[in-house]
């Protein structure tokens, strides 16, 4: 293989790898996507990638908490608390009380409490 066609391919490859990222970015200006990402990151029991829409300060000690947690939770209990969380939401636009703002799925069956910071919303309780 010569110099140029493995050039393309590397740029080729680039490329996927970009379009990827851009379309699968969650916009954290937009609460509803943020509730989104997180509640099928928890439904899909990644508490990893559900930590990376938590507020930053707080978001390794509720790794941390939550996967002692699910660790310690007999299996009948462990099923009945992922069945409690919606796998496709459809959220309510968010409303703010006595200073805290709260996402409901539009069953008001699942809620989050959310913060904004320099417009970037962030999952501040679960």
């Amino acid at each position: 293989m010569n110099f140029t066609k493995l050039m393309i391919a590397v740029a080729a490859f680039a490329l996927v790898i970009a379009v990827w990222k851009m379309t699968t970015r969650v916009d954290r200006s937009d609460s509803v996507a943020v509730a989104t990402a997180f509640t099928k990151a928890i439904k899909g029991k990644d508490t990893g990638t559900a930590s990376a829409y938590y507020v930053p300060e707080k978001a390794r000690a509720w790794r941390e908490r939550t996967g002692e947690e699910l660790a310690t939770v007999k299996s009948g209990a462990e099923q009945r608390f992922f069945e409690g969380i919606p796998f496709s939401s459809q959220f309510t636009a968010p409303i703010t009380v006595a200073g805290k703002t709260v996402i409901m799925s539009e069953d008001k069956a699942f809620s989050l409490e959310l913060t904004q910071v320099n417009g970037k919303w962030d999952v501040a309780n679960f």
